[in-house]
């Protein structure tokens, strides 16, 4: 089964962007109206952009990300100007230190939160959600891993993620990102883990034992973030 992000041109210039696991369907319910809200106030509106994914967790990422994107981004990325894009992004992955990245303020009770259900979750690999306000995390909630091979690969619950969003919009702790486990790996991105990377300047946790390490998942690939740890 395969899930979509797009993005529709409505009424007036504004750009429109969700996700969806029918795609022709979801475009008949926007034409229509049916879809209340946004899109009906601005008929007539045209698909402009899609794409297809394996999972509905990449499909909520990739809305997600372009949603935050400058108009001048999103109309390179309906283009297919990949340069335009890149450049675009260029110095947008957040607050920084004299050294260029990011530091992170990780409570020790989220630490310690990690690593127990990590230990938990052997043989298979935990997933789960990192939540707080800008720089610092403060919860970090677990969730079930809904892939199919769990010794080996996660996918955060969808209706996980999309309640923690619901629940930021309004006025809870942002979603700062997301760990996983590694039960036979390093603390260190693996190869399904930058394939399966959307490239959306979101902070990803890997636990591998007692070590766990922080890394920004930017559109050139995972970048290493230092952290303190903080009481609380």
């Amino acid at each position: 089964m395969a899930f979509w992000a797009y993005m529709l041109h409505c009424r007036g210039g504004a750009f429109y962007t969700g996700h969806t696991d029918d795609l022709e369907r979801r475009m008949g319910e926007h034409r229509s109206g049916s879809v209340t809200g946004f899109t009906s106030d601005r008929l007539p509106v045209e698909l402009v952009w899609s794409q297809d994914f394996p999972t509905r967790y990449e499909a909520i990422a990739a809305e997600r990300q372009i949603k935050g994107w400058s108009r001048a981004k999103k109309l390179a990325l309906i283009r297919g100007d990949w340069e335009a894009v890149s450049r675009y992004a260029k110095g947008k992955n957040g607050p920084s230190t004299s050294s260029g990245r990011t530091e992170l303020e990780v409570s020790a009770n989220v630490l310690a939160a990690m690593r127990a259900h990590a230990a938990a979750a052997l043989p298979r690999e935990a997933c789960g959600l990192l939540l707080g306000e800008r720089r610092r995390i403060t919860e970090a909630r677990p969730v079930t891993n809904v892939h199919p091979a769990p010794h080996t690969h996660f996918e955060i619950d969808p209706q996980a993620l999309i309640d923690a969003h619901r629940a930021a919009r309004s006025g809870g702790l942002a979603v700062i990102g997301y760990y996983h486990s590694h039960p036979k790996g390093a603390a260190a991105p693996s190869a399904t883990d930058r394939a399966c990377a959307a490239g959306d300047g979101r902070v990803w946790a890997i636990i591998a034992g007692d070590d766990i390490t922080f890394w920004r998942d930017g559109e050139r690939g995972f970048t290493a973030l230092p952290f303190v740890s903080r009481d609380g």
